[in-house]
C-alpha cells in the first residue's frame, strides 16, 4: 500500500488484512492520538495506554467500520471512549504517589513568591476554562497540532475550535495580566 493513500482506503485495506496499511494508518494516527489522550489524562504514561488500548480496539472493531464514512471521527470516538472509561476507573481508585523531588539548592525567597504566584495564576486560568477550552489550548498551543486535527478529533467544526481556542487565550490573559503588568494584586 502506497503512503499516500487516504486513511479511509488505508482502514479498508486494513480490514481486508494489509498489515502494511495498518501500520500506516497507526503512524499517521499516532502523533494526534497521543495528544488527544493526553489531554484526557493529564499524564503521558496513561495517555500511551489509553493510546495502546485504542489501537487494540481498532483492530478488534475494523470489521464494523463503515468504509463509506470518514475514519478518523470514528477512531477518535474510540480513543475518546478508551479515556473516558480509564477517567472512570481512576476516579474509582485513585491513588497519590509520595513526592520524592527535593529542590538541590534553596531559592530566593523573592523569586520562590514571584513564581508561586504566576504557577497560581496559570493554574487558576486552566482551572477556570471550560473543558473543551481546555483541550483546544492544550492540543493547539501546547502539543502544535494543527486546528484541523483537533477539530476531527474531538468531533466538532472547525469554528468550534477557533471559538473556543479564542476564549481561552482571552482568559488566561486575564488572569496573567497582572503579572506582565507588574502589578500583583489579588
Amino acid at each position: 500500500m502506497a503512503f499516500a493513500q487516504t486513511d479511509e482506503q488505508l482502514a479498508t485495506a486494513a480490514k481486508a488484512g494489509d498489515e502494511s496499511a495498518f501500520s500506516a494508518l497507526v503512524r499517521r494516527l499516532l502523533k494526534p492520538a497521543f495528544a488527544v489522550a493526553w489531554e484526557f489524562t493529564g499524564d503521558p504514561d496513561e495517555a500511551e495506554d489509553v493510546v495502546q488500548e485504542a489501537f487494540h480496539r481498532m483492530v478488534k472493531a475494523l470489521g464494523r467500520y463503515d468504509e463509506t464514512r470518514p475514519f478518523r471521527p470514528w477512531f477518535f470516538s474510540i480513543l475518546r471512549n478508551v479515556a473516558r472509561n480509564r477517567l472512570a476507573w481512576e476516579k474509582r481508585w485513585r491513588t497519590e504517589e509520595l513526592d520524592h523531588n527535593f529542590p538541590d539548592a534553596p531559592e530566593a525567597p523573592l523569586e520562590a513568591l514571584e513564581r508561586e504566584e504566576i504557577w497560581d495564576r496559570v493554574e487558576a486560568g486552566m482551572a477556570s476554562l471550560s473543558p473543551m477550552q481546555k483541550a483546544c489550548f492544550r492540543l493547539i498551543d501546547l502539543e502544535g497540532l494543527p486546528r484541523s486535527d483537533v477539530a476531527k478529533a474531538l468531533g466538532v467544526a472547525d469554528g468550534t475550535i477557533r471559538a473556543h481556542l479564542h476564549r481561552a487565550r482571552r482568559t488566561l490573559r486575564s488572569f496573567l495580566n497582572p503579572v506582565r503588568d507588574g502589578s500583583l494584586k489579588e
